[in-house]
């Protein structure tokens, strides 16, 4: 008995395309229905994630709202703190009575600074409590390279994430969220007389967005977390470091637009498809066929479709008996820019052992045919 293992192109013809590059410093690029990265740079390296950072002070808040006796409609008073905030404003005053409903708006539309740390004052009584929860947070929802100190995204050299981080936080808000993610769409808020257009431009210019935040910090550059659905299907950029908001909006145009036309949901294999017959050791059968055991799905470019490889592994012969549904080899598709997949190749029958009064006749007739005897 021993190991066999066959290696299998899979030649896909298409059009050739060129590879997908980014000015950003840091991106990366997400199919959400498959979970699958379709591109990445730097995208695990720490950046400050400025305004970005109120993604997941809107995700604690939408889970109050949802899972509390909170509504929108509750009222929060507004300190000095919070007054006192500089760069992006909802411009709040003090001792204001503004609603949850009006906090929200002002964060995801207005980017406003007072706005976070208002409704981080309301829900926790101080922001640095709130921030404690954020990172509490952030670890259920899967961030692992992210700490969190306060709820607008104010820079301190201790407050940082990634975009692969910023990606996740995305699409668990979209996932978590569907109704109150309708806020993330609106393109426009008018508070104290005074109307502010959503900073991200995408909802304007890119067909299909419909969120969500953008950020900007001196050191770090522009950035934006962006998601987009065309023909029900949802892709999510998170891009970093580029050097003007224009910029930020081209490169971020250009990842979702080669995402949706030059990347595509490819069904690889299909449930219970044959991929080898091997030869069965003193069983009541000569053979048996491999199979998968379920549907193998992948967001694939182009380029990779030219370039998919595979190997399968396996012992020859199997010994019987065999059980339907035993694992008796394995797949690896090996997709360049993607993590290897692997899939168990498993028995598609029983098959039992041959009766013992022949299983001397059965085991020199395979040493001399290579077959066994039924």
């Amino acid at each position: 008995m021993k190991l066999i293992i066959l290696l299998i192109t899979f030649i896909f013809f298409s059009f050739s395309t060129l590879a997908i590059d980014t000015k950003a410093e840091q991106a990366i690029v997400i199919d959400f229905d498959t979970n699958e990265i379709l591109f990445k740079k730097n995208s695990d390296q720490h950046i400050s994630p400025a305004s970005m950072t109120k993604i997941l002070t809107v995700y604690v808040a939408f889970d109050r709202l949802n899972k509390t006796q909170l509504s929108i409609d509750d009222i929060c008073i507004i300190s000095s703190n919070a007054y006192k905030m500089g760069g992006s404003r909802t411009f709040l005053e003090i001792d204001e009575r503004v609603s949850i409903n009006d906090l929200l708006k002002g964060i995801i539309i207005q980017s406003g600074n007072d706005a976070a740390v208002a409704l981080a004052e309301c829900l926790s009584g101080t922001e640095s409590d709130f921030s404690n929860l954020m990172n509490v947070y952030s670890k259920k929802i899967g961030l692992k390279n992210s700490n969190f100190l306060n709820s607008s995204g104010w820079p301190n050299e201790n407050h940082y994430s990634t975009v692969t981080d910023l990606a996740i936080l995305s699409n668990a808000l979209i996932r978590d969220f569907p109704d109150l993610y309708k806020y993330f769409n609106l393109k426009e808020f008018t508070y104290n007389k005074i109307s502010q257009p959503n900073r991200n431009k995408l909802l304007f210019d890119f067909e299909g967005a419909d969120g969500l935040k953008t950020g900007f910090t001196k050191k770090s550059g522009w950035g934006i977390a962006v998601s987009a659905i065309r023909d029900n299907r949802r892709i999510t950029v998170v891009i970093n470091g580029t050097n003007s908001s224009r910029v930020r909006l081209n490169e971020s145009s250009n990842l979702l637009n080669w995402a949706f036309t030059q990347t595509s949901k490819k069904k690889l294999l299909k449930k219970n498809q044959i991929i080898k017959n091997v030869d069965v050791w003193l069983g009541r059968k000569p053979s048996i066929n491999l199979i998968i055991e379920n549907d193998i799905i992948s967001t694939l470019s182009y380029d990779q479709l030219q370039l998919i490889k595979t190997t399968i592994s396996f012992k020859s012969p199997v010994n019987a008996p065999i059980k339907k549904n035993d694992k008796l080899g394995m797949m690896k598709i090996i997709i360049p820019g993607k993590q290897d997949l692997l899939i168990p190749l498993i028995a598609e029958e029983n098959i039992n052992s041959t009766n013992p009064f022949f299983r001397v006749f059965a085991a020199i007739k395979y040493l001399i045919f290579g077959t066994s005897l039924e």
